[in-house]
């Protein structure tokens, strides 16, 4: 049974980084604010299901025994809890300070506010940049588009409202698609201004499994939400970008046109799938894409009204 009581769920998708995802789970014990954890085994082969278990007997543990990605895993989370915020964080994020959820729930002062950003840094990168800050905190919200999904929070209601995360999408691009479909109904991602997460990022990645799935899930990004008449040149646009090698690794075309062939698939099994956002909402969130931030006030000439998704 879900903590009806809790006012924050925190949802951390995990494969194979046990010893990290210790400190991430204890960081967010630590926090003012507490909240209900979820820690969604990805089908970890390491010693995940073990020791978590018992390390944190008080945390909700679920494994898979196939491995789904992290938008089947922070959906399924969502589902199981009645918090009114999701704090999506990956694996690889510690909270550095106890004072981040008190902060970041701060910043849902305005009623279009849907999700904010958590601000991190690279650490392992040796870089400084605090990333997904907003300048001052007692400006108007300032929205933006490109978000990390394990760096975010989420106001359960329009989560589930625009119906989570598409699991088809497995992992890469999903940001997107979800940021366009909040703003559609009317809400915008508001910069943070937390202190800041320390990202951990591993320095082994598979890449060329993510320019496969980069390009496939562009391709599907477009059938799944650009509105007519913008669709077939967006479509066009998208897999000429993608196939174009530009300052790629070595061995990346090949991959990209294997992704754009997946993408063609994914489209026929995605059939009936495609729900196309409004022009407004398709204009507004290339505005964003482009200027990176906005404030408020700058886009209300597109974003639409509010949907209303109290339960």
């Amino acid at each position: 049974m879900s903590d009806s009581s809790a006012t924050v769920a925190t949802i951390i998708p995990t494969r194979n980084r046990v010893d990290v995802l210790s400190d991430v789970i204890r960081a967010v014990q630590a926090q003012t604010i507490p909240s209900e954890i979820f820690v969604m085994d990805d089908a970890s082969t390491d010693e995940t299901a073990t020791r978590i278990p018992k390390e944190f007997p008080q945390v909700r543990y679920f494994r898979e025994e196939k491995n789904k990605g992290p938008t089947f895993q922070r959906n399924k989370a969502a589902a199981m809890t009645k918090a009114r915020f999701l704090v999506t964080v990956d694996d690889d994020c510690l909270l550095a300070s106890p004072k981040i959820f008190e902060q970041t729930l701060a910043a849902f002062d305005h009623p279009r506010v849907g999700a904010v950003t958590m601000p991190f840094i690279n650490v392992r990168k040796g870089d400084s940049t605090v990333w997904h800050r907003a300048e001052n905190p007692n400006s108007e919200p300032m929205a933006m588009y490109d978000y990390y999904g394990g760096m975010v929070t989420f106001r359960r209601d329009v989560f589930m409202g625009v119906g989570g995360y598409r699991s088809f999408l497995f992992m890469h691009v999903e940001e997107g698609d979800l940021a366009t479909r909040i703003y559609n109904a009317g809400y915008v991602i508001r910069l943070g201004w937390s202190d800041p997460l320390h990202h951990l990022e591993s320095p082994v990645r598979n890449t060329a499994r993510l320019d496969v799935l980069g390009t496939r899930n562009h391709i599907l990004y477009s059938y799944y939400n650009v509105p007519w008449p913008y669709y077939p040149f967006h479509l066009t646009g998208t897999v000429l970008l993608s196939l174009r090698a530009k300052e790629k690794q070595q061995g990346y075309f090949p991959r990209a046109l294997r992704g754009v062939g997946r993408g063609m698939t994914g489209i026929f099994q995605e059939l009936g799938q495609r729900r196309p956002v409004s022009r407004n909402a398709y204009l507004l969130v290339r505005r964003l894409r482009a200027a990176g931030q906005l404030p408020l006030s700058r886009i209300g000439d597109l974003l639409p009204a509010a949907r209303d998704f109290s339960e």
